[in-house]
């Protein structure tokens, strides 16, 4: 972990010290940072499920699997519509990556990661004594796309290529040809494919399926967090796809990961097959959110899923509009070079209430 810079930013001081004076002058903060639904207001209630849990109990009777109890398999297999057998279930989708790195990398080893992107992702790679390296999205008028020349400079010891589908914080899915054009590399390269799709149910328009039979490793994650907005669950999972055939290995390091518990998973079972209206629910507010944005002034490319959108100021400095924001309206937003973004990018969370949007958008405008 001796790559890890564990100390706070000047940014991230600079921060703490607004909200600190803002705290003390109980000033009201409008967050566009949140990152889970029930800080936005819409919580998906497992006081029924957790009652008839109490009151039947035999789910604890199982026995302990390294690739999850049957029932919450069953559940994740009928939600996504394939073989139960192709599901592991994990802790988190942090655990998921962290599993794959130890499964298809060794110390020293490159993963190919999206930039902009997530910054966990170096956090995770570093944790594993991996090494990240970047290829590019690049926006034009209408979308952001796959820069595959930016796939050049790839090194010799790269064993995984990340796909985010959609995309933190772009919002970018593939297209057909971009999807094709993955796999044809992969297959070139010899590596492995992980498919974060956690945002997968978040989709403003109509995204190219990302199904075929491949002739390379594939892994697609998911969770709980996201599905359902639970991430203090703590479920999340993987499904193998395309040629893999290394299941042995695979379950003896999640067996050596211990797993998540047995209620946990017991919830996953009751909660999962429920899904459905919960995300219509909070499509609802990310639709009404992104209207607001659309209809303003502001200069973003539509993401195409996902919790959140990346909006260009133009000449503006991130870090300098972001502090602000905060200082003067009371606006917590991220500035894009968390996320690897050019200067001028600010990031917002799509969680929030509609006011607080609309609050944004008058405030930059």
């Amino acid at each position: 972990m001796n790559n890890l810079e564990l100390s706070p930013s000047p940014f991230e001081l600079q921060k703490r010290g607004i909200l600190m004076e803002l705290g003390s002058a109980k000033r009201e903060i409008l967050d566009l940072t949140v990152s889970s639904p029930m800080q936005g207001g819409i919580a998906f209630d497992i006081s029924k499920d957790l009652l008839y849990l109490a009151e039947n109990p035999e789910w604890q009777n199982n026995a302990p699997n390294a690739r999850g109890q049957i029932y919450a398999r069953e559940a994740v297999a009928k939600y996504h519509n394939c073989d139960v057998e192709s599901v592991w279930i994990t802790a988190s989708s942090s655990e998921s990556y962290l599993t794959l790195f130890k499964l298809l990398c060794e110390k020293g080893d490159c993963i190919l990661t999206p930039s902009p992107g997530y910054p966990l992702l170096e956090t995770l790679a570093g944790i594993a004594d991996l090494h990240c390296h970047p290829y590019f999205l690049k926006q034009n008028e209408k979308s952001w796309q796959i820069d595959f020349d930016s796939f050049c400079s790839v090194p010799e010891n790269a064993k995984i290529l990340l796909l985010i589908a959609p995309h933190n914080p772009t919002g970018h899915s593939p297209s057909k040809q971009e999807w094709e054009s993955i796999l044809a590399f992969c297959e070139e390269r010899n590596l492995a494919l992980i498919i974060d799709e956690v945002f997968g149910a978040y989709k403003y328009e109509e995204c190219f399926p990302l199904n075929c039979s491949a002739k390379v490793p594939i892994f697609r994650l998911d969770g709980l967090s996201k599905s359902l907005g639970l991430a203090h669950i703590k479920v999340g999972w993987i499904r193998t796809e395309g040629n893999f055939k290394d299941f042995d290995a695979l379950e003896y390091i999640l067996d050596a990961s211990l797993n998540c518990s047995y209620l946990s998973q017991a919830l996953c079972a009751r909660a999962l097959p429920k899904a459905k209206a919960f995300q219509e629910k909070l499509m609802q507010r990310l639709t009404a959110n992104r209207e607001i944005i659309f209809n303003s002034a502001l200069n973003c490319i539509p993401a195409q899923g996902g919790w959140y959108q990346s909006i260009y100021f133009d000449g503006s400095n991130d870090e300098e509009l972001c502090l602000r924001l905060l200082k003067e309206h009371g606006i917590l937003t991220h500035p894009g070079f968390l996320f690897d973004f050019p200067e001028g990018y600010l990031v917002i969370s799509l969680l929030q209430r509609e006011n607080v949007v609309k609050e944004f958008v008058k405030s930059v405008c």
